[in-house]
């Protein structure tokens, strides 16, 4: 979130809004996955969890790279120390979870030996030996990690009502789609 330079541009919100977007999308398949075994089958839902994966991925370094050519400060300038911590920490975790967590759900996908194509149409190669126990811990920490960004997403949605509602900043409306872009 930002206070300061007049809000993001239309591309970091678009960003912004499109990766909420597929995360949503991926809990919902997650949440319609089968248990993932030795002789779990390709399935429609697998391959969707899989290809909106990727998605995350590509989207997440297309946002971090234009974050780094287009910088942002996270806090109000009356902000307190433990909120500027708190934003920056919490962003930080994004970036590092949405970049991580794909490539260790798609190991642990090869370690079962479970093709990954972007919806069928574009196949990636395997980044793990089937069975490979290394792709198999990843799997667990993919499943481990992503329980802890629902509560990371519903402390940043906090922290946006926060500023809209208490502090009434107006850090909220400068990520909303209909505030005026800022110039790249």
């Amino acid at each position: 979130m930002s206070t300061a330079g007049g809000g993001y541009s239309a591309t970091a919100k678009g960003l912004h809004w499109l990766i909420v977007l597929l995360l949503a999308i991926q809990f919902v398949t997650a949440y319609l996955l089968p248990h993932i075994g030795r002789d779990t089958q390709p399935s429609t839902v697998i391959n969707l969890h899989f290809s909106f994966g990727i998605l995350v991925l590509v989207v997440m370094a297309v946002r971090f790279v234009h974050r780094l050519m287009h910088p942002v400060p996270l806090e109000a300038k009356d902000a307190q120390p433990w909120e500027r911590f708190l934003a920056k920490t919490t962003h930080r975790l994004f970036y590092l979870i949405l970049l991580v967590s794909p490539i260790l759900g798609w190991a642990s996908a090869s370690a079962h030996n479970l093709p990954v194509s972007l919806f069928g149409i574009i196949p990636l190669p395997a980044i793990a030996q089937p069975g490979a126990s290394w792709g198999h811990q990843a799997g667990d920490i993919h499943a481990t990690v992503m329980w802890a960004l629902l509560w990371l997403i519903g402390l940043h949605a906090a922290g946006a009502l926060y500023h809209h509602v208490i502090r009434r900043d107006g850090t909220l409306r400068r990520m909303l789609p209909s505030s005026g872009p800022r110039p790249e």
